[in-house]
């Protein structure tokens, strides 16, 4: 009895910090109740995914690694605990690693279809967006951890648009967002990082209005040199993203 109701503290502990309620945070008591062994199968399983869908590609980008922190912070992971996450992350790369079958026994413990278990798969969706774009290979994969989860196919993809819509209304508040940079300076949005900056110095070069300014008409040049100023702010913007020197 004592360890049921342990469980179901840490569940909506979890719940109130990763949803990012501040109103239930500030009436809450501080830290977080101990969950035992479903807070175990709740950190390896959620940092396991992570760590296959970010390495699914090839490239763990610096992105990737900021948000799996952020939601260790959420999480209330520090010292030892968010080591563990951190060494479940590093096992959830490798590919010997059955990820699914990690999900299966934390299933065990939060229930199929629980309030839990479709915060989890939202976020292992966030996570599958932090470059940009969710290629086929993690969407493949979180079909397979939404099906464990209880989720049928037509569930998970709702699961998907509804994260990418919030992150699209999220990058359209800036003037130039995230997509759209990746757009100007013509490059995916997992491209590894010492791609973008030949890419903008190729196009500052074609675009330098100085070296058109020769050729063209008055109208021509300023649109010139508007491209210039867009190439620049894109460049500036996906490094800003990534934490890439300028």
């Amino acid at each position: 009895m004592l360890g049921f109701l342990r469980n179901r503290s840490y569940q909506r502990a979890m719940l109130t910090r990763l949803q990012g309620s501040s109103v239930v945070a500030m009436i809450s008591p501080p830290g977080i109740p101990a969950g035992g062994r479903t807070e175990a199968l709740f950190t390896s399983a959620m940092f396991a995914v992570m760590g296959r869908v970010a390495k699914l590609d090839g490239l763990v980008t610096e992105a990737e690694v900021e948000f799996a922190s952020a939601i260790m912070k959420k999480m209330g992971l520090d010292g030892m605990r968010r080591q563990r996450a951190i060494g479940h992350f590093d096992q959830g790369k490798q590919a010997s690693t059955d990820v699914v079958q990690v999900v299966k026994r934390l299933v065990g413990a939060i229930g199929a279809r629980s309030e839990l278990s479709h915060l989890f798969l939202q976020i292992q969706c966030r996570n599958a967006y932090a470059k940009g774009e969710m290629r086929l290979r993690e969407k493949m994969l979180l079909r397979d951890i939404a099906e464990t989860l209880g989720y049928d196919k037509s569930e998970f993809l709702a699961v998907c648009a509804e994260v990418l819509a919030s992150s699209d209304n999220k990058l359209t508040q800036r003037p130039n967002s995230l997509r759209n940079a990746y757009m100007v300076l013509q490059l995916k949005p997992r491209v590894a990082d010492g791609e973008i900056r030949q890419a903008y110095l190729k196009l500052m070069s074609r675009y330098h209005p100085d070296k058109l300014m020769q050729n063209l008409s008055a109208e021509a040049t300023q649109q010139a040199q508007e491209k210039f100023l867009a190439i620049r702010s894109a460049y500036e913007t996906i490094c800003g993203f990534r934490k890439i020197r300028v």
